[in-house]
């Protein structure tokens, strides 16, 4: 029975992970973004107060970044005209549950608590050229609970906020 609501807990943190992504664009797309194909990816890093992004969401991060603005029209190379900055903020919520019930055999109080984590993050995504003049800029809330749906919601909501950014001539 302790199984039960762990499970109910886990169901509802399922459909509640399968929310309409809503990318949120802060700075609109400049005229000049469409003269510009080359650009190059950038790693921002976050203030101290935040957690540390895992160097494994890192790396599965750029990739996913790679093929949406391949798709896009636009190139990485080595003399670009574009830096994307991107960084991801993530926001961890303890979930602690408590299950409190009589053993099966005389052994005395049973206490269980089952410590999970419920992970969001915050991807931003901005493009800049020359003297850190700002083209676009735009920003998408995901979650990464649980850890197994991780990579697929996070490419969920780089093609939808990529999806947002005008293709490249």
């Amino acid at each position: 029975m302790r199984v039960l609501p762990v499970l109910l807990v886990c169901l509802a943190r399922a459909t509640c992970a399968s929310k309409v992504l809503r990318p949120q664009i802060t700075t609109a797309a400049s005229a000049e973004l469409k003269q510009h194909s080359r650009l190059q990816l950038v790693a921002l890093p976050l203030a101290a107060q935040s957690p540390a992004v895992p160097a494994a969401i890192n790396a599965r991060l750029i990739p996913m970044l790679r093929e949406g603005f391949s798709l896009r029209g636009y190139r990485e190379a080595p003399q670009a005209d574009l830096r994307a900055y991107y960084w991801l903020e993530l926001q961890i919520t303890p979930i602690d549950i408590t299950a409190n019930m009589a053993p099966p055999a005389p052994l005395g109080p049973y206490q269980s608590v089952q410590r999970l984590q419920d992970v969001n993050a915050t991807l931003h995504l901005r493009l800049v050229t020359g003297p850190d003049r700002v083209l676009w800029e735009g920003q998408i809330d995901t979650g990464l609970s649980p850890v197994w749906n991780s990579d697929q919601q996070l490419q969920k909501a780089c093609d939808a906020l990529l999806q947002q950014l005008p293709s490249s001539n």
